[in-house]
């Protein structure tokens, strides 16, 4: 979150504690960690909506809560210096007290003008801190790796100041990243937050979405699902988690893999494949989610009717991964965990231990990977409690035999963010270690490898009667069948109801023709009747249930009906921006959906993105089309529920009409033995087919 906006307050609690903690650090570890510098300098890029993860952005947010951009901290012994513009000056200026009050040190505000370079203050700056030396050369700490390529003016005249100075540069980075790898428990809170966020999407969407996908034989690509995954965790509450949306992100795109196309480095990506879900196929699912810019991770392996060794190799993989957080204690080493995972590989299956991949994963916080923690097979670091670990761990370049090209090659994938504590490690995005792996099988080892996670009725349904008819050795039964049939009728006659309801275009349907207009999705009769306020602005127009977007100085309507989702981005790194994605041009909604049959033709915009400076507008622009399509869809469902009514016809008295039963086709059983008694008995009637 950039601190540059009015309302923002910097809790000086927290302040304080983690100044006396970077003060405390870099004296101690001044000649071991922090290269011997005198002084150091953290300079912050502008904003970009890039994800990226910097040292100098982690430190702003640990200290301050929030990240100021573009501008230059200074440390030294003596004094804090700042170089910033006056807005954040002003935000800043309660860091004068809390490092006086915490480890006797004087704050210098810098502030530049608007359109200042900051080159004269820079030049204060510098001849200050050379002037700690007395005469002789002082180590200058600076991030190396953020000052290759500066971002913005402001930060290239910093590095030209910098490398024209006579002070002797060193490379704090490692110093910082020490820094941050123990967490207080404040921060372990944040992420346990984003632990729960990122389980929750993980089995309660993506998991369930890719049964659908495979139940219903659906064909969707790995970056749609990426698209859509990375809504839901913008928006907790789809996947029923209490936790504020403005603070939750994404700690980098959703990656989905199939297809004989694997990729286990942190820069993989969804491709624009489509999911492959053949028979013998594995599907790798990862993503991260951040909670007040805290990161966890979890990455989720399914099989679909995978072959023996491929089962095999799976197990063996959930062994290791279960051995690497074993090994995780305070005390023990992190190369301690690699060689936990390798040591069952070398075990139970030796030939894959050149499939295994390098690390076992890496420290996580601020930054999805902090490389001092990087669990490979060298890493000397000792575990403390309150450390965060992202477990991850695969067999990459693998290979099976099949007929079928796509299944041939295959990868296998677990991640898991694990927290050091005192008794041992706790895996927070997972509560069993049986929930590793979703597969589709219906061989004997089903359940070893089954999720243990609770699925609606319909869902389970699913799952396993996908594999069920995919299988050669099982044959539905009767009772089944009419289930299915029966269940088919009904939605058949669901879809009727709404074509009836909701008019549209002409089209035959299981032989039936249904007539429609357009007019029923019209928000205005003609251009006359479309407002043109002065300013162009979205609005949301809730007497014709409609949302007006500005294109071209025009204020274009688009009928509620024709939004798909709308969400929000506030209060973080990146700009306040609303996005609108309307349904897919040529395609048909959810046969749940009251707009299911309306006309595809008269949507030609995919989705539109406006940038504001206002993200209270933002918020309040979401909520109203929001209300207004829930509303929308509340009125269409009672309209779908009145239509499917059905008018009971008048009963017709049929007189002496009937056929009346031959005395040869009636049997009463038992035969009544005699007038004046009553007995039990059975009434058949063998024409007719009636039994009682």
């Amino acid at each position: 979150m950039a601190a540059d906006r009015v309302g923002y307050i910097i809790d000086e609690s927290t302040l304080a504690t983690r100044l006396k903690s970077l003060y405390s650090h870099w004296r101690k570890h001044r000649e071991e960690l922090w290269e011997s510098c005198n002084a150091f300098a953290v300079a912050t890029p502008p904003l970009s909506d890039d994800i990226r993860y910097l040292k100098s952005s982690a430190l702003h947010m640990w200290l301050f809560g929030y990240e100021f951009p573009d501008t230059i901290m200074v440390f030294s012994d003596k004094q804090i210096h700042f170089l910033c513009s006056q807005k954040k000056a002003s935000v800043l200026d309660v860091v004068k007290k809390c490092a006086k009050d915490a480890v006797a040190v004087d704050v210098v505000m810098h502030v530049k003008a608007k359109n200042d370079d900051g080159a004269t203050l820079m030049d204060t700056i510098f001849y200050t801190i050379q002037s700690y030396g007395n005469g002789n050369s002082i180590v200058f700490g600076h991030i190396a790796k953020e000052t290759q390529a500066p971002e913005g003016k402001f930060l290239g005249k910093w590095v030209e100041k910098l490398k024209s100075s006579r002070l002797q540069l060193t490379d704090l980075t490692n110093g910082l990243a020490h820094l941050f790898v123990v967490k207080e428990d404040n921060e372990l809170t944040n992420v346990k937050k984003a632990a729960l966020l990122a389980a929750s999407v993980m089995e309660q969407y993506v998991v369930r979405e890719i049964c659908d996908v495979i139940d219903e034989e659906k064909v969707v690509s790995h970056s749609s699902l990426m698209d859509a995954t990375e809504m839901v965790i913008l928006d907790p509450a789809k996947v029923k988690v209490k936790l504020k949306a403005t603070n939750c992100d994404i700690c980098y795109p959703p990656i989905f893999q199939s297809g004989g196309k694997f990729d286990l480095r942190p820069k993989a990506s969804s491709n624009d494949d489509n999911l492959y879900y053949d028979s013998g196929s594995v599907i790798i699912c990862a993503l991260g989610s951040r909670y007040n810019n805290y990161c966890a991770n979890v990455a989720r392996t399914i099989l679909i009717d995978t072959d023996a060794t491929q089962t095999k190799s799976y197990q063996v993989l959930r062994k290791a991964h279960e051995a690497a957080i074993g090994a995780i204690k305070p005390g023990n080493k992190a190369s301690d965990v690699y060689k936990a995972a390798l040591s069952v590989v070398e075990k139970e299956a030796p030939k894959l231990t050149a499939n295994l991949t390098k690390t076992a994963g890496t420290g996580i916080g601020l930054e999805f990977r902090e490389l001092v923690l990087n669990l490979n097979e060298k890493n000397d670091r000792i575990f403390r409690t309150g450390m965060v670990l992202n477990v991850a761990l695969g067999f990459q370049n693998m290979q099976t035999k099949s007929s079928i090209t796509k299944s041939q090659n295959y990868a296998l994938f677990l991640a898991d963010t694990v927290i050091v504590t005192a008794t041992g490690p706790e895996v927070v995005t997972s509560k069993r270690s049986k929930d590793h792996s979703y597969s589709f099988n219906d061989s004997t080892e089903k359940e070893d490898v089954k999720p243990n996670v609770k699925f609606e009725p319909k869902l389970t349904e699913a799952i396993f009667s996908k594999a069920t008819l995919r299988s050669n050795n099982h044959e539905m039964s009767k009772e089944e069948s009419r289930r299915q049939h029966q269940a088919e009728l009904a939605r058949k006659v669901n879809e009727e109801t709404a074509r009836r309801l909701l008019g549209g275009y002409s089209e035959i349907v299981d032989g039936r023709s249904s007539s429609r207009t357009s007019n029923d999705f019209s928000a205005y009769e003609n251009r006359n009747g479309v407002p043109q306020p002065r300013e162009r602005m979205i609005m949301v127009d809730e007497r014709n249930g409609a949302i007006l977007i500005p294109i071209y100085d025009l204020m274009v309507p688009f009928h509620v009906a024709t939004v798909k989702t709308v969400t929000t981005q506030a209060d973080t790194t990146r700009k306040p921006y609303i996005r609108i994605i309307f349904n897919p041009h040529g395609t048909h909604f959810s046969s749940h959906d009251p707009n299911y049959f309306m006309i595809m033709s008269q949507v030609h915009v995919n989705e539109v993105a406006f940038s504001s400076k206002d993200p209270k507008h933002i918020r309040e622009l979401e909520q109203k089309i929001k209300t207004l399509k829930r509303d929308y869809v509340s009125r269409e469902s009672e309209r779908a529920e009145r239509a499917s009514l059905v008018t009971q016809e008048k009963l017709v008295l049929a007189g002496y009409k009937f056929k009346p039963l031959k005395l040869i086709d009636l049997w009463i059983r038992p035969p009544l033995p005699g007038r004046g008694r009553k007995l039990p008995g059975t009434l058949e009637s063998h024409e007719n087919g009636f039994r009682y």
